[in-house]
């Protein structure tokens, strides 16, 4: 298995990345980690040492996330003291870790005081959270807040073992602490689930990487206990729908499905070691464990090449939808809210452990592009703020976090994908070096006594490398270098050592330089052309790349400021309707793809952009720069090829208009039932109900004596407003009641029986929409309105969608 490099030993030099590091490492020191202490104090009895908490997602009232943020925060500290050079800063930000490790110690000794018999929990909530999570019937008064506790703990658990793992060399006895802390937390999670008369039910709430976590404790401790816990949050029978390359991702929620397969990977990794495995599993765990490996390899393959745009991202409004609709997707759902950035974070800690696992060049050149493209496109170069997440249509723009006061999820795995920029550039097999990112930086290698420097003309994919000693005084040993053949540089690779050119002897995608020795100097040059690509589900809906490097065209900055709110406290781009969202050529398409191959303008000559491009045969006079430069004007990294006074154009505006339309009745709407922020945000209340997912899509039900309710939004309410429920003709036969209306003395009844055989249409996987014209009584000049459905009988239908819409 191929071994990482220490982020202490990637000193990262290309000016760009270098200022993204630098804004991340300037936004952790700006925070105070005993405000996010806050809770953790309170829930431990102890008095919290910050007059206030943070707000946001860390917020103590309203639905919250709070100490997720926290758990990144003390990773990315961890990741920091080792990434930057600098001792002043170093010394700050080890200041800022040591006291989120020694306050978490303080509160898990005091809970362990108090409540000796769940010793070693260490949270911002109190332990009902997990008991509701779990199935306990919990009293509405002592509820907690939080949406996903496990996924809270999960980050919690996770930072404390990068202090660990960081601090080792750095403070052995503060890398101590945290993980005495880790290990006594990983121990009340085993008393915990071991416990459970059925764990299975602790899983339909997203639980974040707990099985990863575990596992990573595990490897270090090797208490079986922290193993045990770990196989707790293992969902095997999605492994084996996985390693059976079954996709089986539509409307699953995509954050909360990638962390699992972590899990899986982790728990491969950590066993591929027969002794390992014959010491700690029993023959049929033993059996099983290619699984898990087929299972992360296939998860990986149906995501890419089915889920994934340009720029590496995936998923919309946070869910895998269809394979293949990434159009469909982006343009005709909310464009918005394509690639939400955790996503590709999690993909590319995925990608990084395929392959030292399996050594397959793919899994670079996919974590190539992400990290190019969705991961430096995430940043705001200028204030060092992150997406959720990142449109793909033409004519939004990207919406960066306000600071203090809102702590995403997409910030969490920011500040972490901030803080490690170097962390995969290299990897080490034995005497060989892997070389596979191509960025300017320094690389020292004590084992081998060499410091390898590489400078990168990204605008030209020049690569320059230089080897020398790292300690004069002492002698060094040769290293054979393989340098990655990145899949955009479509021309041959070519090699020159100290000015010969090498013979090219490339195996699986590498090509290598062996017995490299101080003085030696490699030159690499990377063949960079200008490529079109387009969605699977609209061939002329293209994006273009150059190099590695996806382009946006750059369109206005129409409202710039604007925003509006989706999910909990997030908040989303708005579209500008009038910005150009089309190329209109005068030729036919295979024409014009030479033609754009062939013929297209470059300039490398700018100080603000690596490049600039321009498109020949097209009306739209539109320069297209790198995606991940972009920040503080509208773009299109999609735009839809069109034939001036084509039929195909002619239908596509036609249908375009309509959809327009639609979406400008629509009042408000859920159409995913996630138990999670989408719900939350319209006010989910439930008793004896569950979420799912079926025929590609999710789904609430309510049992016989549950319900399930929401408030919406109906300020945009006109005197006739319908309301459209959408099932499934599978349910034909089952019934569902409904209230509407604030006040309970005036309130729309109806008892509905699903019946698709009255329905104006049913669409292939037998959806279809039940309208309900709405007395104006119960909405009018009301700001919201809310709405309440019941089960009435052992199985109720499920209701997969609810939209509110003008006539």
């Amino acid at each position: 298995m191929r071994e990482t490099i220490p982020l202490k030993d990637v000193r990262i030099s290309d000016p760009e990345i270098l200022n993204a590091q630098r804004n991340a490492v300037h936004y952790l020191l700006t925070l105070d980690p005993s405000r996010f202490l806050y809770g953790f104090n309170q829930v431990s009895g102890l008095k919290p040492v910050a007059a206030k908490p943070y707000g946001g997602w860390e917020r103590l009232e309203g639905p919250n996330f709070r100490g997720h943020f926290f758990g990144h925060y003390l990773s990315a500290l961890s990741q920091a003291i080792d990434s930057v050079s600098d001792d002043d800063t170093r010394s700050q930000l080890l200041s800022k870790l040591r006291i989120g490790i020694e306050g978490l110690f303080r509160a898990q000794q005091a809970y362990a005081k108090s409540h000796p018999q769940s010793a070693g929990y260490v949270s911002a909530f109190r332990e009902v959270a997990l008991d509701e999570v779990e199935g306990k019937r919990v009293p509405e008064s002592e509820k907690e807040n939080v949406i996903v506790p496990w996924y809270n703990l999960h980050k919690i658990l996770a930072g404390l073992i990068d202090g660990y793992e960081h601090l080792k060399k750095i403070d052995p006895q503060l890398s101590k602490l945290s993980l005495q802390v880790a290990e006594h937390f990983g121990s009340y999670v085993y008393q915990r689930v071991s416990r459970l008369d059925d764990p299975k039910y602790m899983l339909k709430v997203e639980y974040g990487g707990m099985n990863d976590a575990l596992y990573h404790l595990f490897s270090i401790t090797k208490d079986e206990r922290h193993l045990t816990a770990a196989t707790y949050f293992d969902e095997v029978e999605l492994f084996k729908d996985l390693a059976a390359a079954k996709d089986v991702l539509p409307g699953k929620h995509a954050n909360t499905t990638i962390p699992k397969l972590l899990g899986a990977i982790r728990r491969y990794e950590i066993f591929d070691d027969p002794q390992m495995a014959g010491q700690y599993l029993y023959e049929k765990d033993q059996k099983q464990l290619p699984i898990y490996l087929k299972a992360a390899e296939n998860f990986w393959r149906i995501v890419i090449n089915h889920h994934t745009y340009a720029t590496g991202g995936n998923s919309q409004s946070e869910h895998f939808h269809d394979p293949n609709q990434l159009y469909h997707d982006a343009v005709i759902e909310d464009g918005a809210t394509t690639c939400e950035t955790c996503n590709t974070h999690n993909m590319l800690k995925l990608s990084r452990e395929l392959f030292r696992v399996t050594g397959d060049k793919k899994y670079l050149d996919y974590y190539d592009r992400t990290y190019s493209n969705a991961i430096l496109g995430s940043q705001n170069p200028k204030t060092g703020m992150m997406t959720y997440f990142q449109p793909m249509a033409a004519g939004y723009r990207k919406v960066f976090n306000r600071p203090y006061d809102e702590f995403w999820c997409c910030t969490g795995t920011g500040i972490e994908s901030f803080t490690k920029l170097g962390d995969s550039y290299y990897f080490k097999e034995g005497q060989t070096l892997y070389a596979t990112g191509y960025f300017s930086n320094q690389l020292s290698l004590p084992q081998e006594n060499l410091k390898l420097e590489m400078q990168v003309n990204r605008k030209v994919g020049a690569v320059n490398l230089t080897v020398s000693k790292l300690i004069d005084t002492k002698p060094s040993e040769p290293l054979n270098v393989k340098f990655r053949h990145p899949d955009w540089s479509h021309g041959r690779l070519s090699v020159k050592k100290n000015q010969k050119t090498q013979p090219n002897n490339e195996t699986f995608g590498f090509v290598e330089v062996k017995k490299l020795v101080p003085g030696d100097v490699i030159e690499i040059n990377l063949s960079m052309t200008l490529t079109v690509g387009s969605t699977p589900d609209n061939q002329q809906y293209i994006s273009l790349k150059y190099g590695p490097y996806v382009l946006a065209g750059k369109l206005d900055r129409y409202q710039m400021d604007s925003d509006r709110p989706n999910g909990i406290l997030v908040r989303i781009s708005t579209l500008n309707q009038t910005a150009t969202s089309t190329l209109t050529a005068h030729m036919d398409w295979p024409s014009w793809q030479k033609k754009a191959h062939a013929d297209y303008q470059l300039q490398t000559e700018n100080e603000r952009y690596l490049v600039k491009v321009g498109l020949p045969g097209v009306d739209e006079k539109i320069e297209f720069v790198p995606y991940y430069q972009v920040y503080d004007q509208r773009y299109g990294v999609y735009f839809q090829w069109q034939q001036a006074g084509s039929l195909a154009a002619k239908q596509r505006q036609e249908k375009l208009a309509a959809i327009e339309a639609y979406q400008n009745r629509i009042v408000d709407q859920l159409t995913n039932f996630d138990q999670n922020n989408w719900e939350f945000n319209k006010h989910l209340q439930s008793k004896n109900s569950e979420v799912g997912n079926a025929y590609g899509r999710r789904f609430r039900q309510a049992g016989v004596t549950g319900y399930f309710s929401y408030r919406f939004d109906i300020k945009k309410a006109q005197p006739k407003m319908h309301m459209i429920l959408i099932f499934n003709k599978s349910d034909d036969g089952k019934l569902l009641a409904t209230h509407i209306g604030n006040n309970p003395d005036n309130q729309f009844q109806s008892q509905i029986v699903v019946d698709s055989s009255n329905a104006k249409s049913v669409d292939k996987d037998g959806f279809f929409e039940l309208e309900i014209e709405l007395p104006k009584d119960i909405y009018l000049d009301q700001p919201s309105l809310k709405i309440c459905f019941s089960g009435l009988q052992d199985t109720s239908a499920r209701l997969f969608g609810i939209q509110f819409l003008n006539a």
